[in-house]
C-alpha cells in the first residue's frame, strides 16, 4: 500500500525554501482542501495526523472502521472523525457501505507520480552529503546484483588519508559490514544459496556466519573493523522500502585509527539516517504514532 512521505512534506511546507508567502500559500490550499486550521503549530499537528491516518491501511487492513482508525493511531474519536470526514471529502478515503475507510484511488495516481519521479539515489542524497560533512568520511549507497553489492552512489571524504569506496564498486555479499547488511535482509532461499557457496578460506563457518546475519537483520545494522580492507572502519545500516524490505544498505567508511573514538556517536548519525531515508521511501517501520 502506499504510503505519504510525512516529514518531507512538513519540511516543505514550513522550512525556508523560497519567499514566505510561497510556503504559506502551499499550506493554505491544502488547508483549504482538507478544511485545517492554518497556524504553523496546528498545522504540523495536524499534518502528522493525517498522515497517521493513511498510514493506519496496510496489505492486510485495507479496510477499517472509524474506531479501528482512533485506536492504531491513538487519536480521540472525535479527532479521527473530523479528520477523516476531510479526507474523505478531498477524496482520498472513501466511505464504504458498511461504515468502513478505505483508501481511495487518488493515491495510486500520487503513488505513480513518485515512482515516475522519485529514486533511492534522490531520496538518499541530501543525507549521504550532510553526514559526509559532519564525519568527514566516505558515504555510500549500496544494493545487491546477483550475488554481489555494488556502490549506486557516493560521497567521498574530505580527508586525504581516507578509506576510498568507489562508484559501481562491485564486492561479495558475504564480506564487509554492506554485504553482511544486504545479505541479512534477503530472502531465506537467496540468502542460504550464497552461504552454500561460501569460498574454503572464508573466515567464518557457515553456523557463525548465520548467527551473526540473524543478529544484523534483529539490529538493522553491522559495524565491522579491518574486514574487507585492513585498517578500516564501516558502519552500515539497513534501508527499508515501502514493504519493510532491507533493499539498499548505507555504509559510513574510514580508517579505524580515525573513526575509533566517533564510533558511538557515527552510529547514532547512521541510524537516523536510516529512519529518517527510509520513510522517505514508504516504510513502516520507523513510524511512530500520534497522540492526540
Amino acid at each position: 500500500m502506499p504510503r505519504w512521505p510525512r516529514q518531507r512534506l512538513t519540511h516543505w511546507l514550513f522550512l525556508p525554501k523560497g519567499k514566505v508567502s510561497g510556503r504559506l500559500t502551499a499550506w493554505s490550499c491544502l488547508a483549504s482542501c482538507l478544511q485545517l486550521p492554518i497556524t504553523p503549530e496546528a498545522a504540523v499537528r495536524a499534518v502528522n495526523r493525517i498522515f497517521s491516518i493513511l498510514d493506519a491501511f496496510t496489505a492486510d487492513r485495507t479496510k477499517l472502521a472509524l474506531q479501528e482508525i482512533g485506536d492504531r493511531i491513538q487519536l480521540s474519536k472525535a479527532t479521527t472523525f473530523r479528520l477523516v470526514n476531510s479526507l474523505c471529502g478531498a477524496g482520498y478515503l472513501v466511505k464504504l457501505e458498511d461504515q468502513r475507510y478505505c483508501l481511495s484511488m487518488k493515491l495510486v495516481k500520487l503513488a505513480g507520480v513518485v515512482a515516475s519521479g522519485l529514486s533511492v539515489r534522490d531520496m538518499a542524497r541530501p543525507t549521504m552529503v550532510e553526514i559526509g560533512r559532519k564525519t568527514g568520511e566516505t558515504v555510500s549507497l549500496n544494493a545487491v546484483v546477483g550475488t554481489d553489492r555494488v556502490c549506486i552512489d557516493v560521497v567521498e571524504a574530505e580527508s586525504r588519508l581516507t578509506h576510498i569506496v568507489n562508484l559501481g564498486e562491485h564486492a561479495p555479499l558475504f564480506y564487509g559490514a554492506t554485504g553482511k547488511v544486504l545479505l541479512a535482509h534477503l530472502p531465506p532461499d537467496e540468502q542460504s544459496a550464497i552461504i552454500s557457496a561460501l569460498p574454503a578460506d572464508f573466515s567464518m563457518e557457515s553456523a557463525e556466519l548465520k548467527a551473526r546475519l540473524a543478529q544484523i537483520r534483529k539490529s538493522y545494522y553491522a559495524v565491522t573493523k579491518s574486514e574487507r580492507v585492513a585498517g578500516s572502519l564501516a558502519i552500515s545500516v539497513a534501508l527499508f522500502d515501502m514493504d519493510d524490505r532491507g533493499m539498499y544498505a548505507l555504509t559510513l567508511t574510514g580508517p579505524e585509527e580515525r573513526m575509533r573514538d566517533e564510533q558511538e556517536c557515527n552510529l547514532a548519525l547512521m541510524l537516523q539516517a536510516q529512519k529518517e531515508i527510509s520513510l522517505k521511501m514508504g516504510a513502516g517501520l520507523f513510524s511512530a504514532a500520534v497522540c492526540d
